[in-house]
């Protein structure tokens, strides 16, 4: 009897504890933490300074055509710009590009001296330096004259459009080797 006995107070307390453990309350503490990485934006926009089409334009005249580079966006940028004359004729208010006309009568007067901050290579005119956040660059295109003596009767009527393609590009990470397939850019950036 008394191993009965052991035994039911064993199953007693078993099934005590097991009441007791189901309805205790133990202090716990939980958290969580929402992180957020918001990207940058790089985004530009050309400037053309209080520039209007000319209508008329004669071979010797030199127009005033300012063209820069303003970020638009939140990340620091490199930038670089390519400036391509095109003479054509407007059929239907759409220009149509004549490749039978040079453009070697076209002077563009671009900011490239060694004491500028743009500087040519492969075609594209690198902004020297890096472009902060809502920050404009120097002027790149001063003025645009056509050649007086270079420029004969084919080009009587006909069209010269500059058509400008810029780029910008994060500055960190050394961003532009891979977009714009360079091993250096061709100025030495800031440190």
């Amino acid at each position: 009897m008394k191993k009965s006995l052991l035994i039911s107070a064993l199953v007693f307390s078993l099934v005590a504890l097991l009441v007791v453990g189901g309805t205790m309350a133990w202090f716990t503490d939980s958290k969580e933490l929402d992180n957020k990485f918001t990207a940058g934006t790089v985004k530009i926009k050309i400037n053309e300074h209080e520039f209007t089409d000319i209508d008329n334009w004669n071979p010797g005249d030199t127009t005033n055509k300012k063209v820069s580079v303003k970020s638009e966006g939140s990340k620091k940028t490199y930038v670089r710009v390519a400036l391509t004359p095109v003479w054509g004729e407007m059929v239907e208010e759409e220009f149509v590009p004549d490749d039978s006309l040079s453009v070697d009568n076209v002077i563009l007067d671009v900011n490239t001296d060694e004491t500028d901050d743009w500087m040519l290579s492969g075609g594209w005119y690198y902004y020297k330096g890096i472009l902060e956040a809502d920050a404009e660059t120097s002027n790149l295109l001063e003025s645009v004259t056509l050649i007086g003596g270079a420029t004969g009767n084919d080009y009587q009527g006909k069209t010269l459009r500059i058509n400008v393609a810029a780029e910008a590009v994060q500055a960190s990470n050394d961003a532009y080797k891979t977009t714009w397939s360079l091993d250096n850019l061709p100025w030495a950036p800031p440190v």
